[in-house]
């Protein structure tokens, strides 16, 4: 647990951690119906995987950058508020999409509002929480991507029978704009306050006055003397290459592995909250006890986790559907999957100076969901329709398996980045000097 003087803190990444489960419900809504949604609206494998791929994440992550600039200079409460206004509104809206071009439409802007959330949020976490504390207190705040997800599985499970696709997507668009008043009203954190004398710059001079040029060039200076950074974001698109291709996982368990439509839907759900709950704690938590005490910081402990599961997340695709290898390689995936978050996000955090956070966590997330989620996705499906107009037995399934043998590229990146990395632990007096150079 993470222990702070101030309750309001740990209340303040409490609701925090709310929307982003609110957030992941709704982005995951699409996936969740796969099924149901592709039969009737008529759609092929790879226009649902540009739904839930390139579609939605190209404004998300473009507009990640413009929103990760606007939460340096703006209040960030606010802008969260107004973010998720747009993307609950636009999902009350997709229920009553009829075709490819509306639903697509909404899935384009519901991006625009999304992108608000994670570059205020993680910079507000930035500000609550000291450096030592700032894995954890990711891996909480990203709680809500195996919480968000699975829960929207669940909900597809458990509401879909009662009240239709349709009408799943207008109760959650709806609850979405009563939670946004709240954020109204909340105080923005003062900045740069839990790093009193340390403004690391890689030879930048960061202010929130900065023009769009100097933050560009601030961001490619950063990336370019920073071998963590860089290797740290390039192993983050192999990861979310299956995460993308996951967009297909209701799909292809009941297409391909002899389920009923939504017999394994909320079954599936429960075991991505329990694990990925898990993965997303223990990965924060366990990788800032890493770094405490050995060389290469908290990417290396990714690294070594990720090359642990690998075995069971390929073995997975070929296991019998009643088989304990083929849960338990489900389960393996979700956790390492989302292992990656506090790791990653503190370490870019640890990495850029006060007024460059929340551009960086915008670059980051351009790197996770538009290279990496969104051409997986698509990648996916059109591998997937091309095997299937070949005759390929299972073209789903070999899709599926290629897109995992790509993220063995992930702890690669991880374990090279470490390689740059100083830890704490070793920095010594000459810690900024050092890092400047």
């Amino acid at each position: 647990m993470i222990s702070s003087k101030a309750p309001k803190i740990q209340l303040m990444l409490v609701f925090l951690l709310l929307l982003n489960i609110i957030n992941m419900i709704d982005r995951t809504l699409l996936a969740s119906f796969g099924s149901e949604i592709i039969e009737d609206l008529n759609l092929t494998d790879s226009q649902f995987g540009l739904l839930t791929g390139l579609v939605f994440v190209f404004f998300y992550s473009v507009m990640g950058l413009f929103m990760g600039a606007l939460a340096d200079r703006f209040h960030r409460p606010r802008l969260i508020a107004i973010g998720l206004v747009i993307w609950s509104g636009l999902t009350l809206l997709s229920g009553m999409a009829k075709n490819f071009l509306q639903i697509g439409l909404a899935r384009l802007f519901i991006g625009v509002g999304e992108s608000a959330m994670t570059p205020s949020a993680i910079s507000i976490i930035s500000d609550l929480f000291p450096k030592e504390q700032r894995g954890t207190a990711c891996g909480i705040y990203y709680l809500g991507v195996p919480i968000g997800a699975g829960a929207s599985f669940i909900i597809a499970g458990v509401l879909g029978p009662m009240i239709g696709w349709r009408n799943t997507f207008i109760l959650l668009g709806a609850i979405g704009l009563v939670l946004a008043l709240i954020l109204v009203f909340i105080e923005d954190p003062k900045r740069g306050m839990m790093d009193a004398g340390d403004n690391v710059t890689y030879g930048v001079n960061a202010t929130s006055s900065n023009s769009v040029k100097e933050i560009i060039s601030g961001v490619f200076h950063i990336l370019k003397t920073s071998p963590v950074v860089f290797w740290g974001v390039l192993g983050a698109i192999f990861l979310h290459v299956p995460i993308g291709a996951g967009q297909f996982a209701i799909v292809w368990i009941e297409r391909e592995r002899n389920f009923e439509v939504g017999e394994i839907t909320a079954l599936y759900g429960l075991v991505y909250i329990v694990f990925g709950t898990a993965g997303t704690f223990f990965g924060g938590l366990l990788s800032d006890l890493y770094q405490k005490r050995y060389k290469g910081g908290r990417l290396r402990f990714l690294a070594y986790l990720m090359i642990s599961i690998i075995p069971f997340t390929i073995s997975y695709r070929f296991a019998d559907s009643s088989s304990i290898l083929f849960y338990s390689g489900m389960a393996a995936g979700i956790f390492s999957i989302s292992s990656f978050y506090g790791p990653a996000f503190s370490t870019i955090q640890d990495n850029t100076s006060v007024h460059f956070r929340g551009v960086m966590t915008g670059v980051l997330l351009v790197a996770c969901n538009l290279i990496g989620l969104g051409f997986g996705a698509l990648i996916t499906g059109f591998l997937s329709d091309l095997f299937a107009h070949n005759e390929v037995f299972e073209p789903l399934t070999k899709a599926l398996i290629i897109s995992d043998i790509i993220s063995i590229g992930a702890p690669v990146c991880f374990m090279i980045a470490s390689l740059s990395y100083i830890s704490d632990s070793y920095n010594g007096p000459d810690w900024n000097e050092r890092l400047k150079k």
